[in-house]
C-alpha cells in the first residue's frame, strides 16, 4: 500500500509516499480503507523531533483519519465489511478501572494513533475495533476527518472541563485552528457569547460566520486581553479556552474574570510559560488542563455533526501524493481550519 512517511526529523521535506506492506488485522481488530486524513499539530511535534514518545523514523504521521471496513480481524462483531467508519485517534487498554467507567483520557495505557504508532497517511489502517465511529452518513469522508477530534477536543474543553453555562462569555483564543475553530460553535450551542481572537480581516470576517459575537485582530490588537476586558466592560471573560501555549497563555489569564475559569491544552508555542501566581489567587481564577477527549462525549456531539449544527472548518484539500505540501500548508499563518488529505 501508499504511506507517506517521514525519512527522518524536520520540516516538511522529510516526507515520502512510499510502498509498505498492508497491515493485517490481529484478533478485535479491523482493517479499514482510509479515504482521508487530516493534519493536526500534533504532525510538526513527531515531524520535528519535539514528541519524545514517538518512535524514531520511519514513520507514518496522521492523528485522523476515515473510510469504509476492508477485512475484519477474529472475534470482531458487531460490523461489517463495507461499514463507514471514523478513526477515534485515541488508543485504550479498554480493561483498566478508568476505561470501565469511560475515563479514557484517565487510562495509564493511553496512546495516539499518529503519534506513539503508525497513523492514517495511508491507505490503510488496522485499528481496534472499538477504536472506530460510526460514521453519519449526513457527512463526506473529508468532513470526517476533519471534524471528529477537533469537536471532540472542543467539546470536552468546554461542556465537560469548563462546564460553560448559558449566558456566559467565552473567550477562544487563536480561532483560526481546528481546534479553536470548533470551539466557536460548541460555545455557542452551549448558550454562551462568544468573543474570539484572530490575526487579519479575512479570518475575521470568517470567525464571525462561525458565530462569535465579537472578534479581536491580534494583529491590530496584540494585547487582546485589554481587548476582552473592553468588551466584557472591564469585567473580563467566564471562561477562556486555550489551545496556544506560551505565547498566549499569560494574556488569557489575564482576559479572565475574578472567578473565572481558564481551559487549556495544547503547547505548540511553547512547554513553559511564565505566570504572575498572583493574579491567579487574588482573582481566585481557575486554570483547567485538558488532555483527550471521552469516547461517550463523541455520542453528545456527533448527532450536531451530522444534522449542521457544528461544521467542520475545512481550509485546504490535498492528494496523499502532495502530503509534504500539505504540511507546508498546516505551518502557513494563513490557514485557517483543517487541512485534509485524500487518499484515492
Amino acid at each position: 500500500m501508499k504511506a507517506a512517511r517521514i525519512s527522518g526529523f524536520g520540516g516538511p521535506e522529510v516526507f515520502a509516499v512510499v510502498d509498505v506492506p498492508t497491515p493485517e488485522p490481529a484478533v478485535g481488530e479491523v482493517l479499514v480503507r482510509l479515504r482521508a486524513a487530516a493534519l493536526n499539530r500534533a504532525d510538526v511535534l513527531v515531524r520535528e523531533g519535539r514528541f519524545p514518545e514517538a518512535p524514531p523514523p520511519p514513520m507514518t504521521l496522521g492523528v485522523e483519519g476515515a473510510g469504509e471496513v476492508a477485512a475484519l480481524g477474529g472475534g470482531v462483531a458487531g460490523i461489517a465489511v463495507g461499514d463507514r467508519v471514523v478513526v477515534n485517534p485515541m488508543r485504550t487498554c479498554g480493561e483498566c478501572e478508568n476505561c470501565r467507567l469511560g475515563r479514557d483520557s484517565a487510562c495509564a495505557g493511553l496512546r495516539f494513533v499518529g503519534e506513539h504508532f503508525d497513523g492514517t497517511f495511508a491507505e490503510y489502517i488496522a485499528v481496534p475495533v472499538h477504536g472506530l465511529v460510526p460514521a453519519p452518513a449526513e457527512l463526506d469522508d473529508r468532513q470526517l476527518a476533519a471534524g471528529l477530534l477537533a469537536h471532540m477536543t472542543a467539546w470536552h474543553m468546554l461542556k465537560t472541563r469548563a462546564a460553560v453555562r448559558p449566558g456566559e462569555t467565552v473567550l477562544v483564543v487563536g480561532a483560526g485552528s481546528g481546534v479553536a475553530s470548533a470551539a466557536v460553535q460548541v460555545a455557542k450551542v452551549l448558550g454562551a457569547k462568544v468573543i474570539a481572537t484572530t490575526g487579519g480581516e479575512r479570518k475575521v470576517e470568517r470567525v464571525r460566520g462561525l458565530g462569535a459575537d465579537e472578534v479581536i485582530d491580534y494583529r491590530s490588537e496584540p494585547d487582546f486581553d485589554l481587548a476582552a476586558r473592553a468588551l466584557t466592560d472591564g469585567r473580563g471573560a467566564d471562561v477562556v479556552h486555550e489551545t496556544v501555549g506560551n505565547s498566549t497563555v499569560r494574556r488569557s489569564v489575564q482576559s479572565v474574570r475574578h472567578g473565572g475559569r481558564v481551559v487549556g491544552m495544547g503547547s505548540h508555542t511553547g512547554r513553559l510559560a511564565e505566570l504572575d501566581l498572583s493574579v491567579l489567587y487574588r482573582r481566585e481564577i481557575s486554570l483547567i488542563g485538558c488532555h483527550a477527549s471521552r469516547r461517550a462525549e463523541i455520542d453528545e456531539f456527533l448527532p450536531l455533526l451530522a444534522d449542521g449544527t457544528l461544521t467542520p472548518v475545512i481550509d485546504s484539500v490535498h492528494p496523499l501524493a502532495d502530503a509534504a505540501e500539505a504540511q507546508a500548508r498546516l505551518d502557513s499563518p494563513e490557514r485557517f481550519g483543517k487541512v485534509v488529505l485524500t487518499i484515492d
